[in-house]
């Protein structure tokens, strides 16, 4: 999605629209997510020629996010993302027709031969082995078009290094949620003497899949992978162990103790009214009127940026639920419905607080608005706290029990 020194379509401009894709993406992902942070960061390559085959959860989103780690990535993209103006304002890159986008597909070749051009000038490219998004329990199969690739790049004679990405997401179609991104290990391109063409394009796909399920998590069915990603935040509070680590200790299974701590506090539970963030009951770890105290501040602050802003709010939430045909593209309609609209509407906001109230206004709405959506996230998890302290404070102490289990039990990378 971001231009280099190749004619890219919904990018002719190269180099001189490069600017724009970087900032957009950047503030897409400010505005959409919490936090993006990088597992093993110093596994990235310092320049190219690079491959990065990544895998791909969220939709178009995946992109906006793996941007923030390669900067400088070209990606291999759908021609569905650039039908028109407005898709080619979010989106660039080399284009290629999928199966099922129905489209014309006579290009593709020339597209890979592209693709290898970008590398041979020490470029960085981006590929979508699955080819489309799945947020299900496993990665989709993996087409053999990145394995082509670097093959053809290798054979050109381009010192290539290829680099496997992840991205996980704690809850992807959540407003200000966290991701996580994961740098795998370089992918070896020596190849074993006496392979057949046919050989050789089979043990780089082997190769690129292997290494696409090391930085990815697969569960045997949807409800593993939702008690996975519950657990799997459990294990992240109060602690510094990263949403990943904690995913991919328990894909082999769950521990046998955690799953009896799990059972008994869900069964503990029962009826009563808890309320869960991201799936999990939280309870204070501290003095509930701490807890109490903090939330009365963050709590009105969000909900007055909240308030000045809710046009486009609004607008992003009901796109989605017009629009998205999946939980994997419920965050891109949000972002590309919301932050155009949100622009529009912070712009004519600013222009009247400014005629009619002045700049110190102007300023106080700005910080309002940037304090309530960092507030965000903290105001939720201590509104759960709050409340089902207040509510069911003699669950406190047996919900604090099982989170001390599952660290336990989760070895600690």
């Amino acid at each position: 999605m971001l231009a280099g020194r190749v004619a890219l379509r919904g990018n002719p401009d190269g180099p001189n629209n490069w600017l724009w894709y970087r900032c957009c993406h950047w503030l897409c992902v400010r505005a959409y997510f919490e936090r993006v942070t990088v597992v093993h960061p110093q596994r990235l390559a310092a320049g190219g020629p690079v491959l990065y085959v990544v895998l791909h959860r969220n939709g178009a989103v995946d992109g906006f996010v793996y941007h923030q780690v390669v900067p400088r990535g070209i990606y291999l993209i759908s021609t569905q993302l650039l039908r028109g103006f407005f898709g080619r304002l979010f989106f660039t890159g080399i284009a290629v027709a999928r199966k099922q986008d129905a489209e014309d597909g006579s290009h593709n070749e020339a597209a890979l031969h592209q693709c290898v051009r970008v590398l041979a000038d020490g470029g960085e490219v981006m590929v979508f082995p699955e080819g489309t998004s799945s947020l299900g329990p496993c990665h989709l199969p993996f087409k053999s078009g990145a394995a082509r690739l670097a093959l053809d790049a290798l054979a050109h004679g381009v010192a290539l290094r290829i680099v496997p990405l992840g991205v996980h997401y704690e809850r992807a179609w959540a407003f200000r949620s966290k991701a996580e991104v994961v740098v795998g290990e370089a992918i070896l391109t020596d190849m074993p003497d006496g392979l057949s063409d046919l050989g050789r394009l089979k043990e780089m796909k082997r190769r690129m899949t292997r290494a696409l399920e090391d930085v990815g998590c697969n569960f045997a069915t949807a409800a593993a992978q939702e008690e996975a990603e519950c657990l799997a935040y459990v294990a992240t509070l109060g602690s510094t162990r990263s949403y990943f680590s904690a995913l991919k200790a328990l894909e082999p299974g769950v521990p046998a103790d955690v799953v009896a701590g799990w059972s008994e506090l869900q069964q503990r539970l029962g009826s009563h009214r808890v309320l869960r963030h991201q799936g999990v009951p939280l309870f204070p770890v501290g003095p509930w009127l701490g807890y109490a105290a903090l939330l009365a501040v963050l709590g009105p602050l969000v909900l007055a940026g909240a308030l000045l802003n809710l046009p486009p709010l609004l607008a992003a939430w009901l796109a989605a639920r017009r629009f998205a045909d999946g939980r994997n593209v419920v965050a891109l309609w949000r972002i590309l419905v919301g932050l155009p609209l949100g622009g529009l509407w912070f712009a004519g906001m600013a222009a009247a607080i400014a005629h009619i109230a002045g700049w110190n206004w102007l300023l106080g709405y700005l910080l309002l608005t940037l304090a309530a959506l960092k507030a965000l996230y903290r105001a939720k998890k201590l509104a759960v706290a709050v409340w089902n302290g207040l509510v069911q404070r003699d669950l406190r102490v047996p919900a604090r029990e099982f989170h001390q289990v599952v660290l336990d039990n989760l070895p600690f990378p």
